[in-house]
């Protein structure tokens, strides 16, 4: 396949929360006019106050999983519109490339030639589409975003949640892989040996380590995403977990639980820890001071002062938590009068 070509981006946002940036190549040498009008909506740089030849804000307006998501309607967003650079419509550049694996871009259409803005990124191989729809590129960075996109609650088969591109351009070169980057974001779509829990481990170990790099740096969105993509690691189910390979999984969850605090994405936090404290890991301090935040973020403090008190009974003398259990109490009492 195309081994140089232009660097396009989408920053995607899942109705408020972002998404990873997903970062795509294009197969310039291959269908260069298609890849052109591509880059121009990327860009933006051929709208005019009559025609907006840009993919920001547009939507992915239809997703159906082990296949595709589909988006690049510019005009009327529900996949009966779209316009191209060169018209309305243009014609298919080139049908020999094979829609045989994830995570190609490919031209949607209305039959031949009758391409415009409209496009597809297979979730899985779609051999039905060989020699009809014109591939012109890959998603080589953010794969988790597709997958999230692709595994987002639909009403015949449009996303309930608006999935919009809320950024998009061109990039000078692919930013190399750095750390857990040189595996996919999904274990399922990972090239490199995991069949074997020390690979699993090393590989979960890495990730977590660059959510705790980012989470120092009060980087709190990406933090998460390196949590969640450990996990997937983790959970996947084609290895035999050992004991370490558990006692990660729970360090994620409760990183994850610091993350969606520090994101006031509360209901999430308490959701981790209580994956943390069902298994018996009721002793665990983080889970115990985690979950009253979290509370207190929905202004749940009669359930604040629950989990402070248990706090304090497994951490007796801690001044600060004291004081957490004190304000929590103060304010349940203002809460109920």
């Amino acid at each position: 396949m195309s081994k140089d070509g232009t660097i396009c981006y989408f920053d995607i946002k899942l109705g408020d929360e972002d998404l990873e940036r997903i970062i795509m190549k294009l197969y310039d040498d291959i269908v260069p006019r298609t890849c052109a009008n591509f880059r121009a909506l990327c860009t933006g740089e051929q709208k005019t106050d009559e025609l907006n030849l840009h993919f920001l804000n547009s939507i992915f307006h239809r997703v159906i999983i082990d296949f595709m998501i589909q988006g690049g309607d510019i005009t009327r967003m529900d996949g009966t519109g779209g316009s191209s650079i060169y018209g309305p419509q243009f014609e298919d550049e080139n049908l020999e490339t094979l829609h045989d694996r994830s995570f190609l871009l490919s031209m949607a259409n209305r039959g031949p030639n009758t391409n415009s803005s409209q496009f597809f990124i297979t979730t899985a191989p779609a051999p039905h589409l060989d020699g009809k729809h014109v591939v012109f590129g890959e998603v080589v960075r953010g794969q988790s975003a597709v997958r999230e996109i692709e595994h987002t609650k639909c009403k015949d088969d449009k996303p309930v949640t608006d999935c919009w591109i809320a950024g998009c351009g061109v990039l000078e070169s692919l930013p190399d892989a750095v750390g857990d980057e040189v595996y996919s974001d999904h274990p399922q779509d990972c090239s490199l040996d995991i069949s074997k829990a020390t690979k699993v481990l090393e590989a979960a170990t890495m990730m977590k380590e660059c959510g705790n790099k980012l989470f120092k740096e009060v980087d709190f969105l990406r933090a998460k995403h390196k949590y969640l993509k450990a996990l997937r690691y983790l959970d996947h189910d084609a290895y035999d977990p050992e004991e370490s390979c558990k006692n990660l999984r729970t360090t994620c969850q409760l990183n994850l639980a610091q993350c969606y605090n520090s994101l006031s994405q509360y209901k999430e936090a308490i959701k981790y820890c209580n994956k943390v404290l069902e298994k018996g890991q009721q002793f665990n301090e983080k889970a115990t001071l985690d979950g009253p935040k979290a509370h207190e973020g929905l202004g749940e403090f009669d359930l604040a002062v629950v989990d402070y008190r248990r706090a304090a009974e497994l951490n007796p003398g801690d001044k600060a938590l004291a004081n957490s259990l004190l304000r929590a109490d103060q304010l349940l009492k203002r809460q109920r009068n």
